[in-house]
């Protein structure tokens, strides 16, 4: 059975899109990777964080699920 991963993050408000994330602060989360072009499901996992890759294999945006 899946645990429930849904946290916030260490901040008093949502992420701007202009703040580095690094490893760091994706642990304990469940993640997954999106290479370009890749088909993806678009179930909700509360808390789950998805990066999505570009063609050079650089990372072109990361969204995070919100927990409701």
């Amino acid at each position: 059975m899946m645990q429930n991963n849904c946290r916030t993050w260490n901040l008093t408000s949502d992420l701007p899109r202009s703040l580095p994330l690094t490893l760091r602060d994706l642990t304990g989360r469940r993640v997954r990777v999106v290479p370009f072009g890749a088909l993806i499901t678009q179930d909700f996992v509360a808390g789950r964080v998805t990066i999505f890759l570009n063609q050079a294999g650089l990372v072109r945006d990361v969204v995070v699920e919100n927990c409701g």
